[in-house]
């Protein structure tokens, strides 16, 4: 990795930031490569949001499973 790479947690998820040039910044979640943005906190946003979108994902698919009933 560069030496300009930053991790951060956001629940159970890891987010990477990577600098790959002077404004372009890579976002990973879990390893994962998603999107590059020209500006790191844009960055460090997408990977946030997309790290509570996939936890939210889950937790729906559980509930689902769990509700008894519905089709």
């Amino acid at each position: 990795m560069s030496s300009n790479y930053t991790e951060m947690r956001v629940r159970t998820h890891v987010v990477g930031i990577e600098r790959l040039e002077k404004l372009r910044w890579r976002v990973t979640v879990d390893g994962r490569r998603l999107f590059t943005f020209c500006s790191e906190a844009r960055a460090r946003d997408a990977g946030r949001l997309e790290a509570r979108r996939l936890d939210y994902a889950a937790a729906d698919a559980r509930r689902r499973e769990r509700a008894p009933g519905d089709a």
